[in-house]
């Protein structure tokens, strides 16, 4: 059995860069020898459609940097649920992510999902849809909103909102971001995924583009086997395959007046999943 998800997303937006974390350090006395402070980074968020603090929005909201789903290795929606309370994901059926509990199987979806500005949730139409669900790289940073939504992000988001913020081109520096991984399951497969993304000024202070490319493989570690000889006929058959491509353009004509065009393309290739349709 084989299913594919392809997820192609092209838009644009009036948006503004995010301002980089404010470190903050405490001093040290010059005559004394004392370690470095660990630095405390301020996260800014747009959960209300304008820059602020985290700590100041009057609303239930986890936001997770890109630095920090590096160091725990989030990868997608069902690792930013494991550290978000409240927030779960149908992984059986549709895909569909439920927040504080409110779900349904018909109708509009009631947990927006969100990249950047462009709405992605499927809505369902007699049977369970299967939700495009982002893989997480060269993202900015992910915001889950928990609680009723509808007033900025319409009427499929009575549970909450996920928001995909993506990382933004720069019209005043060159930046480079890669990754690597490989990890392996005892009896099964190895795992591996590798990515890379950068951007740079084209023409500096007006026009800047980036573009980032990631291949991911969750190796199996089920066989499929002849039912008369029992014999292995596809070794580790159910693994998982991931491809994800994106380019951003930032053209600022004017003080006032920024365009953020993008691509975004997402195709996962899922083997031998245990959710089919017998008639296919």
């Amino acid at each position: 059995m084989h299913s594919s998800l392809k997820q192609t997303l092209a838009g644009c937006v009036v948006t503004a860069i995010l301002a980089p974390g404010v470190a903050l350090a405490a001093g040290a006395d010059a005559d004394e020898a004392a370690p470095a402070p660990q630095q405390m980074q301020e996260v800014t968020v747009t959960a209300n459609r304008r820059e602020e603090s985290l700590n100041k929005v009057p609303i239930s909201v986890s936001a997770y940097t890109q630095d920090t789903m590096d160091i725990k290795g989030i990868k997608d929606i069902d690792d930013i649920a494991r550290y978000s309370p409240g927030v779960r994901v149908d992984e059986s059926q549709s895909n569909s992510i439920s927040i504080r509990g409110i779900a349904s199987t018909g109708g509009s979806g009631t947990t927006g999902i969100y990249i950047d500005d462009v709405p992605i949730q499927v809505r369902d139409l007699g049977f369970n849809s299967d939700d495009a669900l982002v893989k997480i790289f060269d993202l900015d940073r992910v915001e889950v909103l928990r609680g009723p939504q509808g007033t900025l992000f319409g009427a499929g988001s009575e549970g909450g909102t996920v928001r995909y913020i993506t990382t933004q081109p720069s019209l005043t520096r060159s930046s480079i971001y890669a990754k690597a991984e490989t990890a392996h399951t005892q009896g099964g497969a190895m795992s591996y995924e590798a990515g890379v993304a950068g951007g740079a000024p084209i023409i500096d202070g007006v026009l800047g583009i980036r573009a980032s490319a990631w291949y991911r493989r969750d190796g199996g570690w089920i066989d499929r086997i002849d039912p008369t000889t029992l014999s292995i006929v596809d070794p580790n058959a159910n693994h998982d395959d991931t491809t994800v491509l994106r380019i951003a353009a930032l053209w600022q004509p004017n003080e006032t007046l920024r365009i953020t065009p993008s691509f975004f393309y997402q195709h996962r290739a899922r083997n031998d999943v245990t959710i089919y349709w017998p008639e296919y």
